[in-house]
């Protein structure tokens, strides 16, 4: 538009003609310049592996808009004092552009720097040449304080973001700790009786729609309260944390394993029949009485009682039943001399 309303125009004098020829050069320039400039920003948009690119390119965007303001703002003294493309540019630059301080210092110097050269070259007045020094100074430093309060403020918003991340972060940090502590044992790791409650529960449920065999496993250690009056209650913690990551070792990813408190634990084997839960039940105790004889350099000669009660395709069972039939079971284990595994059918 610039250039044709220009090119519409017809000189009335010579510094108008030179006037005129500057303006059309400076504005077919910028039209040539933009328009690589948006090519090149269309073809580098969808493609952010060349971000190098894309920064180079707003770089050379911010020196073309600070360059043509200043020519044109000088072009502009043949026949008028006006530097508004000078002040618009340097508005536009700060405003429409994220500067670094440093960087915005040397941008807006460098273009102060070629504004008060080109109208060295085409201002005869100077008094006009005086004051538009001065308010070419005013633009240049109104630029500046505009980039600088938008980098300030893009600090700040980050700053405020990256502290939001933080606290989010950290909430998001002591939910999922609050949550683990809820369903685990603190001391051993393992799933606590609450949560192992709801996972039986369930199980149950998928139970009667699918008959699938299932055991429950009820473990206790054997004179487990000898260790502690003995060796002391951190060797104790030491020895439920061994026997907590021995079993955890030997647990498919579909079973469930928990400390009930104390020294008992509870397994439910799922898919499991009696004659298999049977078998795995011997291998935990055969485990536990090879592995824990000797705990820190104490001789501890740990053994477990194991109580096991199983549900097999069309029996019925509930989780009260299941529960006092494994507990029916350690009872017995116990009864006979320890270290050994009982089973019961639930009632």
């Amino acid at each position: 538009m610039h250039i044709w309303l220009f090119w519409q125009r017809q000189p009335e004098s010579a510094n108008e003609a030179l006037w005129r020829q500057g303006i059309l050069a400076a504005h077919t320039g910028m039209l040539v310049f933009f328009g690589t400039l948006a090519l090149i920003a269309w073809y580098l948009v969808p493609r952010p592996e060349l971000i190098r690119l894309r920064q180079i390119s707003v770089s050379v965007a911010v020196l073309g808009t600070l360059g043509f303001a200043a020519l044109i703002s000088a072009i502009d003294q043949l026949v008028t004092s006006n530097i508004t493309p000078l002040l618009v540019g340097c508005t536009l630059a700060a405003l429409a552009f994220l500067h670094r301080p440093l960087s915005a210092l040397w941008l807006f110097s460098l273009t102060l720097g070629l504004f008060l050269f080109g109208i060295q070259q085409t201002q005869s007045s100077p008094a006009q040449l005086l004051s538009n020094q001065v308010n070419g100074l005013s633009s240049c430093t109104i630029g500046l304080l505009l980039a600088w309060l938008q980098w300030r403020n893009f600090v700040q918003i980050n700053t405020q973001k990256q502290r939001l991340q933080a606290q989010a972060q950290l909430l998001e940090e002591q939910n999922h700790k609050l949550s683990y502590l809820a369903e685990h044992d603190p001391l051993s790791g393992l799933l606590n009786r609450r949560a192992f409650n709801g996972i039986v529960e369930h199980e149950l449920l998928r139970f009667q729609r699918t008959q699938q065999p299932l055991c429950l496993l009820l473990l206790d250690l054997d004179h487990f309260k000898t260790v502690n009056d003995r060796f002391g209650h951190p060797l104790g913690d030491v020895v439920i944390k061994r026997v907590a990551t021995l079993l955890s070792s030997q647990v498919r990813s579909l079973d469930s394993l928990a400390r009930l408190g104390g020294e008992e634990f509870m397994l439910l084997l799922i898919d499991c029949d009696r004659e298999h839960g049977l078998q795995i039940a011997e291998h935990l105790r055969q485990l536990v009485e090879t592995h824990l004889k000797v705990v820190d350099g104490n001789a501890v000669a740990l053994t477990v009682s194991i109580g096991m009660s199983y549900l097999e395709a069309g029996q019925p069972g509930t989780y009260d039943s299941l529960y006092v039939a494994s507990d029916r079971a350690l009872y017995s284990a116990k009864q006979d001399g320890r270290n050994r595994v009982k089973v019961a059918a639930p009632s």
